[in-house]
């Protein structure tokens, strides 16, 4: 068979000869003109001691690089060659230290292009194969998915053998609904028998994302018979695989089936969920603060997006950046310096001037937390995106009284079905999406807070509602510039081609690269059977209160 491969992973074609000797297979790297190409080749036959005596000049020449010093200098003392181990050793090459160093000013600067930059310098200096895979998380953070594919090709190349770096193509081509080119690696793989583990996992994905439920469950019932070839795989793919399984039942009309499939799904998820009692705690005693009346907030170009989860802020948002005068700033808990210092500096602040100055030093440090995400040149309106920030609108509006926020609104069963069957990172809000009675609470919780501060009519708050979005795209957007005080620019309509090359620090990304054309997303008809339970009754109140229908 032969597998024709997209330009993008041309170069996965060298894995047809990796079951090869190490000698042959990483010949052709060793003089290539990509350092991590060429190292990662170099200390790969170092690692297996597969060096010729003609290559010794080579690797004393290369041991610059602090990865090949190491092995070199290893290599040489077992071998008895101590002039060449001492002319390795003397060599200035490049270090661990120094590439904490560069982490650490990227982390200071909110850099990602320089935080790639970091983990390349660490692989250089240490060889290290973890250093690599950080790296292409960085530089789909950095660049998008087509970016780090092309670095995740790489590091496959050097690791051929290794299912995390089989891991990491697969996965950001599902991510990016690749479906063509996640077919040519897969096949490319069953021509080599490499990774069937991986391969048979991914092609369950495959199945479903091309409208074959029924070829995904039967594909998930084959892996299931598969043994895994390390643990730390069947971690990574087991949560893949329950998620497609209720995916697929949704997908053929067996919603109790994929409801009891999720609420699995989400056992399996590590940790112990915090408590709902923790996040409204948190919430209520910032809520209760004494809050002295303060001097007007002079930054007028920072907005708040905000809403619930799963309620169309992504697609805003992404829509918002495509703006060439407005920066976004996703999901940064830029709350969180600002509440750190409240809970440090208040108890010393007896007066109502001291209180004054600790809630203006508190609200400098939100916004120097905000702005150190600056990067966008020619931008002159920011908007701050944070969906659960709507919980602390009694706190936000007596600290920020001027703010203006953009609060996303979408039927309350779709918000609340949506973000249960989805995956967040663990934290004291998002562990509440682990079961549907939790999902459930948050939502009355969060919506209780906002409402009790701002109404419906207030002009401070844009209220923007998910289904109008979608239908009527165009007019939406004119009044959110408007309310933002931006003109008019045709880039917004092209959100999907941004989107495409941003990187997805959330689940909604999938949509949203799809565009306009996946029109309202709406599936709790389908679960009705939870939103008729006397626990699913708040949902009803706000869905009434939203205006939106209930059966």
């Amino acid at each position: 068979m032969i597998v024709i491969l997209p330009p993008d992973l041309a170069s996965l074609s060298m894995l047809a000869s990796a079951r090869q000797k190490a000698s042959d297979y990483y010949a052709p790297l060793l003089d290539s003109d990509d350092e991590v190409l060429k190292v990662g080749a170099w200390c790969a036959l170092l690692d297996r001691e597969e060096i010729t005596v003609e290559q010794y000049p080579r690797v004393i020449e290369l041991a610059s690089h602090g990865a090949i010093q190491r092995r070199a200098f290893r290599f040489f003392q077992a071998n008895w060659e101590h002039q060449l181990a001492a002319q390795v050793a003397s060599k200035v090459a490049t270090s661990a230290g120094a590439a904490r160093a560069l982490a650490m000013r990227a982390d200071l600067a909110c850099d990602d292009n320089a935080a790639v930059e970091a983990q390349r310098y660490r692989f250089l200096a240490t060889g290290r194969f973890d250093a690599l895979v950080a790296m292409v998380t960085q530089d789909e953070r950095a660049k998008g998915w087509r970016a780090a594919l092309a670095l995740a090709a790489k590091v496959f190349i050097l690791s051929p053998h290794d299912p995390i770096a089989a891991n990491l193509v697969l996965q950001l081509l599902q991510q990016a609904r690749q479906t063509e080119w996640l077919q040519s690696v897969l096949e490319l793989l069953t021509e080599n028998n490499l990774h069937p583990y991986m391969v048979v996992a991914y092609s369950a994905a495959l199945s479903l994302m091309l409208g074959d439920a029924q070829g995904c469950l039967a594909t998930l019932r084959q892996l299931d018979a598969m043994r895994p070839p390390r643990m730390d795989i069947f971690v990574r793919v087991k949560p893949m695989a329950l998620r497609l399984h209720a995916e697929a039942l949704e997908a053929t009309g067996d919603y109790k089936g994929a409801y009891e499939a999720f609420v699995a799904l989400k056992r399996e998820e590590p940790g112990e969920p915090a408590r709902l009692e923790d996040f409204s705690g948190a919430i209520l005693a910032a809520a209760a603060r004494n809050v002295p009346e303060l001097p007007p907030d002079a930054n007028r170009d920072h907005f708040v997006m905000t809403g619930f989860p799963r309620s169309g802020t992504t697609l805003l948002e992404n829509a918002l950046a495509a703006h060439p005068e407005i920066e976004t700033f996703e999901e940064i808990p830029s709350n969180a310096s600002m509440d750190l210092y409240l809970q440090r500096a208040l108890p010393a602040a007896q007066t109502e001037e001291a209180l004054v100055k600790v809630y203006l030093e508190a609200r400098a440090r939100y916004y120097d937390e905000a702005f150190r995400r600056k990067h966008k040149l020619g931008a002159r309106l920011f908007v701050d995106k944070l969906p659960m920030r709507s919980a602390e609108a009694a706190f936000m509006s007596r600290a920020f009284p001027d703010k203006r926020y953009i609060f996303s609104i979408r039927h309350p069963f779709d918000v609340v079905l949506s973000a249960f069957r989805q995956h967040f990172s663990s934290n004291i809000a998002m562990d509440q999406f682990r079961t549907f009675e939790g999902a459930v609470k948050l939502y009355d919780f969060t919506m209780t807070q906002w409402f009790s501060t701002y109404t419906l009519e207030d002009r401070r708050v844009l209220y923007v509602r998910y289904d109008t979005l979608v239908t009527d795209f165009e007019a939406t957007l004119r009044k959110v510039l408007t309310f933002l005080g931006a003109e008019w620019n045709n880039a917004v309509l092209d959100f999907a081609d941004v989107a495409d090359n941003r990187p997805a620090r959330t689940p909604s990304y999938q949509k949203v690269r799809q565009g306009l054309s996946i029109g309202i997303q709406s599936q709790w008809r389908n679960y009705g059977f939870l939103f008729q339970s006397p626990q699913a009754e708040p949902l009803r109140r706000w869905a009434r209160f939203f205006g939106y229908a209930t059966e």
